[in-house]
């Protein structure tokens, strides 16, 4: 017959715990150390960005204070601006370009539209800072309003520089450029359509209609 189990001594016991609870999935109070490891990092980032300054105005030395510490401050703020203009062109090149639905099925259906539809779809597209699909509706709404002059039927087919190329000797052509061109980098090319080049093609446009407006009723007269 086997010997009664012995319970085990309330001291190894309590050590026992001791060990358990000192284990790391045990810890509640944060490490300190990561947030050490960034402050590094923070001071040694500044050293690196603050050396080149001091070399400099120690390199200056011989001129006055005054103007030693105008020409750092100067220069340092020369490179916070050059930083800040390099992210900003980086995020709006890598920024992806999410156009409504709508938008785009307009863009690309040859159903016949008026220049009062394109322009509704312009304004649209414009509320949603879409601005190169609003200049694309307002270069459709200038060709609507010219071929209306001519009783010309609206070709699909044509390109936008082929109809530069048709009003080349017309009072329109530089009207027309400035879409051709905004299109050709903004939609076509890399670049990216902001809200000054749409407000120069919104001027293009009023100054086609105008003037096919005038047109037209030159000819009704």
């Amino acid at each position: 017959m086997s010997a009664p189990l012995t319970p085990p001594d309330p001291e190894r016991i309590r050590r026992t715990a001791a060990e358990i609870l000192s284990g790391p999935e045990f810890q509640t109070e944060p490490d300190s150390r990561a947030g050490d490891t960034i402050v590094d990092i923070m001071l040694q980032l500044l050293e690196w960005v603050v050396a080149p300054f001091h070399w400099i105005f120690d390199a200056m030395e011989g001129l006055p204070e005054s103007l030693r510490w105008l020409i750092v401050i100067g220069l340092f703020i020369l490179l916070v601006f050059l930083i800040g203009h390099i992210i900003y062109s980086l995020t709006s090149a890598l920024r992806p370009t999410t156009r409504n639905s709508k938008f785009i099925s307009a863009l690309s259906s040859n159903r016949k539209r008026t220049a009062e539809e394109f322009e509704q779809l312009a304004q649209e597209a414009v509320a949603q800072h879409d601005y190169i699909s609003s200049v694309r509706f307002l270069f459709r709404a200038s060709l609507v309003h010219l071929h209306a002059v001519e009783g010309r039927v609206l070709s699909p087919g044509l390109t936008n520089r082929q109809y530069l190329r048709r009003y080349s000797q017309s009072r329109f052509v530089d009207s027309l450029r400035a879409f051709v061109e905004t299109i050709d980098v903004s939609w076509y090319g890399n670049g990216v359509c902001r809200e000054e080049e749409y407000l120069k093609c919104r001027d293009a446009y009023a100054e086609i209609r105008l003037q096919t407006k005038a047109g037209t009723h030159a000819d009704s007269a």
